[in-house]
């Protein structure tokens, strides 16, 4: 990446940011660095698009923090701010998963991107206001030498909200079958647990079983699956606003 820019380089540059060409791709196209690109057209360029959490109800606003708990991540930046939000999806079952969680982040006038990167389809969106949000409810912890995730206690929520999260955590960790039953399956025994908390809390009876890593697993991880018999989501399923689920009705 170029640190340093010649005259040309930044009247070209601030040339493209003034026609609206948005900084990363300004970047992408010209080899140079996206914050050397910022300091250079930040007076000019099209401005980040701030997110308005208000536009949507509870129930949206819940998924986002189900999808996340499952396959979300941060990227802050070390030295320069940056505030990335990220979902990774399975590139070939989950765009209409993307798709949702992009209209979600149009109603409230945040943009957001959506590409491949190998077998996984990457919806991100570079907002401080819904990363701080995300971090209301959503927090780490050191487990080994990695960290995990964790869902703060619950506080008040709506049953709107919590059926948003249910249906976030299904579309990330979970299976919905032909006939409703649905596993959800994770290696984190604190999400194990705030499920179980959120599926107590929303009168959803559960099965559950704990298996130990074998020799053989791929994983050394002990892993938690949870079973909801057909009989509870489809006592349920209107208010689960999960596109797993819906896709079978």
């Amino acid at each position: 990446m170029v640190k340093r820019l010649t005259t040309d380089q930044i009247r070209e540059t601030v040339e493209l940011a003034k026609a609206g060409t948005p900084i990363s791709r300004i970047s992408e196209s010209s080899k140079i660095g996206v914050t050397t690109v910022y300091y250079h057209v930040r007076t000019c360029c099209r401005k980040m698009s701030k997110i308005d959490l208000n536009l949507l109800d509870d129930s949206e606003k819940g998924y986002i923090i189900g999808l996340f708990l499952g396959d979300g991540s941060f990227n802050r930046g070390r030295k320069t701010p940056r505030y990335v939000v990220r979902f990774a999806l399975d590139a070939k079952r989950d765009q209409d998963i993307a798709h949702k969680l992009v209209e979600i982040f149009q109603k409230a006038k945040k943009r957001a991107s959506v590409f491949p990167r190998e077998s996984t389809l990457i919806v991100k969106a570079c907002s401080k206001e819904l990363l701080e949000y995300i971090q209301t409810f959503v927090f780490y912890v050191a487990s080994g030498n990695r960290k995990e995730k964790k869902l703060r206690p619950e506080r008040g929520w709506s049953s709107a909200f919590q059926y948003g999260v249910l249906a976030g955590i299904i579309d990330s960790d979970g299976h919905v079958h032909e006939h409703l039953g649905t596993d959800i399956k994770t290696v984190s025994p604190s999400l194990f647990e705030a499920i179980l908390n959120l599926l107590g809390n929303l009168g959803i009876t559960v099965m559950t079983k704990k298996r130990k890593a074998t020799d053989n697993s791929y994983s050394q991880k002990i892993s938690y699956a949870l079973y909801i018999p057909s009989s509870q989501m489809r006592k349920h399923r209107s208010r689960i606003p999960s596109t797993k689920l819906a896709r079978l009705y």
